[in-house]
């Protein structure tokens, strides 16, 4: 605890006083109602769960200032139907004596929806193929300004302590900062005075709008992370002309550009980055602006890091938004020395939504987005029952856990020797997912759930020990039949055998990937880094159509600094030797991969439920909760989401309402 009372003291941000140095960093939730852009009662559950785990303060998301940086799932600020629900949001808040922020923002060229288009400061569009924007006018202009400011006076008229203005993450203003984005000639581009205009006029119409009754600071990225773009030099100059004009009470420093390249993986840094790896940008603004409170963020993860980022000087508070996502009571419960459930950084539930413009969730934390249902479903007092869940993946470990919490006797039976399933063997390739193992398995050595691993579950185990109740969690695995058949040419492995000795796939290996999610990315990057030569083959349309974009262009980089091919659309067809040679799907034409040692295919699973019927066929009489991949082979996150929920419905099945959780099987004596 002693090395985290750096965290627990207050500080004041302008007016506003916040009682310790913890802060939700903003993030977009998609909780907004849908063709309104209002506060909803999701976010009211949210925030207030938040908010009781202890922050000091919380920011919400961006808050839109124009209709021209809507998306689907908004929210805005640009007129007075908003109030009511920034009051209520307010209220909730407060009532848990923590404070509340706005972040209002312009998006610019990369969102608005299809009736007013989207804003740029140039014609450019944010990527490859994506629509270019309409460049600002002259009226325009006076449209932002204006309303960047009446956004401002209407999140304090609803109660809010402070806004910052985002200047960053190659949003509308950014965009005008940035030479990347800003080739203007009337005033508001070529010169740096005046590429920083806009901002300057925004900031000073926004500080009017306040009049001193809240905080009003700024969120900067700090680096681009794109050639030619602003740098850490740059932006502390920005900073210093803009303090200049107005008084800032807080800098946010975060980093990255919204645009088609890396540079966008940093925004949301997920595991790839290891923790904290920014945290020399708001140490730089630290030192350059020492009177002015800091604020950091991006992958702190935990309150260590984050404590020893304030002790060392390099910020003055800390921001956690996945982790909060992960854990609403992160600072409570370690601060309570009560390890919380930790933010894997997978970007799986979270970002991967937010690109589908989808309410968030998140992998280790089923509850979010649904907070009331879920608090509602575990404060129901179940009948206790006797419980056998099969299968210690993170199905079967998330339901034992939380059908022991609940009162039922549980049995947990694997026929492994110890549990995690198969996260071992993802962690060996994505290391976030051992920190998930790390917490399964100390939650399960805090409960009374008993252990019977070692031997395979079957119906005669089933009837010996005579639960009421059996979760089957048995999970999934590839079939023989499935595997690529390639007469003459190298050996075609497992995945799971070369995840467990990479050295088996030789020199050169060809990975077959069928499913475009990390399986195969994963294991291409660590083969390379061993030195193996991979050539990425695939039937898809394109690369690794099913991880976010927020990973996926940091990945495509990564790959090709290792020097990892990709051959999209393209499949095996024939082999002679060493030499493979791939057809593509749609013009049949040919190319040879020669001194191939290995193929390793990663394909579908087939799910392992052959109990289900084995017990129907016993005449075995009870419920059976099918959950994970033992129902439809998917990601960790449905896993996960499933067998918290079986474990909830297990002796109150009245409580289904909220959790999208299908009701057990009931199966009948002979």
């Amino acid at each position: 605890m002693g090395q985290l009372n750096v965290l627990t003291t207050g500080i004041d941000l302008g007016p506003a006083r916040i009682r310790n140095r913890i802060f939700v960093a903003p993030h977009t939730t998609n909780f907004g109602e849908a063709g309104r852009n209002l506060v909803t009662q999701r976010h009211l559950d949210y925030h207030r769960e938040r908010a009781r785990g202890g922050a000091g303060l919380i920011i919400t998301e961006g808050i839109r200032v124009h209709p021209t940086s809507l998306r689907r799932l908004g929210v805005h600020a640009y007129d007075d139907e908003a109030l009511a629900g920034l009051t209520a949001l307010a209220g909730v808040v407060h009532a848990e004596d923590t404070r509340l922020f706005a972040q209002i923002l312009h998006t610019g060229r990369h969102s608005g929806d299809e009736h007013h288009g989207s804003w740029g400061a140039g014609p450019a569009p944010w990527s490859t193929g994506a629509h270019s924007p309409h460049v600002m006018n002259a009226f325009d202009l006076d449209a932002v300004v204006a309303g960047f400011a009446a956004a401002a006076a209407r999140v304090v008229a609803a109660g809010f302590d402070g806004l910052e203005v985002h200047l960053g993450h190659g949003h509308l203003l950014q965009q005008f900062l940035s030479p990347l984005t800003n080739d203007r000639t009337d005033g508001y581009g070529g010169s740096f005075a005046a590429r920083v205009r806009l901002a300057r006029e925004v900031l000073v119409a926004v500080a009017d709008a306040v009049g001193g009754r809240a905080a009003v600071g700024v969120r900067l990225s700090a680096d681009e992370f794109l050639p030619g773009g602003l740098g850490p030099d740059d932006v502390v100059r920005i900073v210093e002309h803009l303090r200049g004009s107005v008084a800032i009470d807080f800098l946010h420093v975060s980093h990255s550009a919204y645009v088609g390249a890396a540079s966008l993986s940093t925004q949301m840094a997920d595991m790839s980055y290891g923790r904290a790896p920014f945290r020399h940008l708001p140490a730089r603004f630290k030192r350059e602006f020492p009177d002015v409170p800091v604020l950091a963020v991006c992958r702190i993860d935990t309150l260590e890091t984050g404590a020893s980022m304030v002790a060392a000087g390099e910020a003055d508070l800390v921001g956690y938004a996945r982790a909060h996502i992960a854990e609403p009571a992160l600072t409570r419960r370690t601060l309570a020395q009560d390890s919380p459930r930790h933010c894997i950084a997978c970007n799986q539930g979270c970002n991967a939504n937010l690109e589908a413009i989808t309410p968030i969730t998140c992998t280790v934390n089923p509850a979010v987005g649904n907070e009331r249902a879920w608090l509602a479903a575990s404060s129901t007092q179940p009948s206790p029952q006797s419980v056998l869940v099969v299968g210690a993946g993170p199905a079967g470990l998330e339901a034992a856990i939380t059908a022991s919490r609940r009162g039922h006797h549980v049995v947990l039976a694997d026929a492994a020797t110890e549990p995690g399933g198969a996260l071992p063997d993802v962690a060996r390739v994505r290391g976030g997912f051992g920190l998930l193992l790390d917490d399964l398995r100390a939650e399960l050595d805090a409960s009374t759930v008993v252990r019977c691993f070692g031997a395979e579950v079957t119906a005669a185990t089933v009837a010996g020990l005579a639960p009421d109740v059996v979760v089957m969690a048995t999970g999934a695995a590839t079939h023989p039949d499935d595997a690529l058949s390639l007469p003459g040419g190298p050996p075609v492995l497992e995945l799971a055998g070369v995840v467990r000795q990479p050295s088996c796939a030789g020199a050169t290996t060809v990975v077959l990937d069928e499913l475009g999610s990390w399986e195969a990315f994963a294991l291409a990057e660590v083969l390379a880094a061993r030195g193996t030569a991979v050539r990425l083959v695939s039937p898809l349309a394109s690369m690794a159509p099913r991880i976010t974009v927020y990973s996926r262009l940091g990945l495509a980089e990564r790959l090709r600094a290792a020097g990892v091919r990709i051959f999209t659309m393209h499949r095996p067809a024939h082999a002679d030797g060493r030499t493979v040679t791939i057809t593509h799907t749609v013009d049949g034409s040919e190319q040879t991969l020669t001194g191939v040692d290995s193929i390793v295919h990663v394909r579908p699973a087939r799910s392992r439920a052959g109990l289900l019927d084995e017990l129907a066929r016993s005449g075995w009489a009870g419920q059976v909760h099918l959950v994970g991949d033992a129902f439809a082979p998917r990601t960790v996150q449905e896993a996960v989401y499933e067998g918290r929920a079986a474990g909830l419905l297990i002796g109150a099945p009245t409580i289904t309402q909220g959790l999208s959780m299908r009701p057990p099987y009931a199966l009948v004596a002979a």
